[in-house]
């Protein structure tokens, strides 16, 4: 594909100084109110506002995912040696086709099926945990829960949970960092794996999303090596990350504050709300990137065709045009009409999923606690971009009298 030269600019922030990395809710406060539409070299163009971040999800006719017709997807993969992460970065009709395919597997109805063999993962970590008295929640409860919990769908080892993280991390850096030959050697061996799980499945199918998929398979959206590959190393890399975080801040939020915490423990039909609103508040991802397809305005800015525009999340869902009071958790917010799933087309295809495991997780540890909080003296680290959520969280933490002796 045609590389089109952009222009030479003026940066007019750097989102990778160590200030801005380690306050990114502070600096998307900043940045939304002085300079809402900003570039930098690191990102491109940022969009700050609630209004900015809806239109780029919405205009894929002026702000692209990447790719939209199965011929183009072909040359992506002669050119870049993978196929585009399926659907997330493509446009229909191609993105219309793949999501047609893959939306059932993701529906209420079978998240509701699936439900008992994803409470059950959540149950085991808690009853090795808790009676311990304290831990890190993170590492033996947010962190394991989400990814076992999505292999248990997709029909793969649980057991391989660790070996998936690692790749899922090293994949991240290696993007961040613009590391093309750490990105292909890791990439490289995750679809090693993927390849020989696809593999076996076509040969002898299984009741798990990749056989279906396989299955469903169809002149409109072929699944090819490439394609397959790119398909399940995303749901494997995106399916657990972002909910590891939503339920790592949610605890934070709820360790802070006794109050609501027990709120949430004596009614239950609340967590779902309660998580939402706290995670409009502090969100799991900072942002996602469009490719501007033609010259457009944007807060009084003029973006050219070949840039790239990051909808900064973090920033929209603290808006105080779209949201009353928006810098306090508010539990019982009337109308929240957050960003946390994404909006539009490429509206998250696992946000059922999420919703679901969020759901679990908070309703197993608050049914089974008395109270949790921080343990004192502890210096709290979050990851960095593109992620934001807690390195790690060392609560104490006591048991509901009737677990008392589990």
């Amino acid at each position: 594909m045609a590389t089109q030269k952009t222009p030479d600019r003026e940066e007019d922030w750097f989102p990778r100084g160590e200030y801005e990395i380690d306050h990114q809710l502070e600096v998307a406060q900043e940045m939304r109110e002085k300079c809402p539409v900003a570039y930098s070299k690191f990102l491109g163009w940022s969009a700050f506002r609630y209004a900015d971040v809806v239109e780029a999800s919405k205009n894929a006719k002026v702000f692209s995912s990447g790719v939209g017709t199965l011929e183009e997807i072909d040359e992506y993969v002669e050119e870049h040696g993978e196929a585009p992460a399926i659907p997330l970065r493509l446009d229909a009709p191609a993105h219309t086709a793949y999501r047609q395919i893959m939306n059932p597997y993701f529906s209420n109805k079978a998240m509701k099926e699936f439900e008992p063999a994803s409470r059950e993962l959540a149950t085991k970590l808690l009853d090795d945990l808790l009676p311990r008295g304290e831990g890190d929640v993170v590492e033996a409860y947010s962190d394991p829960y989400p990814v076992q919990s999505l292999c248990a769908l997709i029909g793969w080892k649980a057991e391989d949970w660790q070996q998936i993280k690692t790749w899922t991390t090293a994949n991240e850096r290696a993007r961040i960092r613009n590391d093309l030959e750490a990105l292909k050697a890791v990439n490289n061996e995750w679809d090693a794996y993927i390849m020989d799980v696809v593999r076996e499945r076509r040969k002898k199918p299984e009741a798990d999303i990749t056989s279906w998929m396989l299955a469903q398979e169809d002149e409109r959206a072929p699944f090819g090596d490439a394609t397959i590959t790119g398909i399940l190393r995303l749901l494997l890399h995106a399916g657990h990350g972002t909910t590891t975080a939503s339920i790592s801040i949610v605890l934070y939020h709820l360790a802070m504050n006794p109050e609501m915490q027990e709120r949430l423990r004596a009614d239950p039909a609340i967590i779902p709300k309660a998580s939402e609103e706290i995670l409009r508040f502090d969100g799991p991802l900072v942002s996602m990137p469009r490719f501007v397809k033609e010259e457009t305005e944007m807060g009084g800015r003029t973006l050219c065709p070949g840039e790239t525009l990051h909808m900064m999340y973090l920033s929209a869902n603290r808006d105080p045009e779209v949201f009353d009071n928006p810098d306090e958790i508010d539990i019982d917010r009337k109308v929240n009409r957050h960003l946390i799933w994404g909006t539009g087309p490429h509206t998250c295809l696992g946000m059922p999923l999420a919703k679901l495991e969020v759901r679990i997780a908070l309703e197993e540890i608050l049914k089974r606690t008395k109270s949790f909080r921080l343990q004192d003296g502890v210096e709290l680290r979050r990851l960095r971009y593109p992620g934001n959520s807690h390195k790690a969280l060392p609560f104490t933490w006591e048991m509901a009298r009737r677990n008392a002796s589990a």
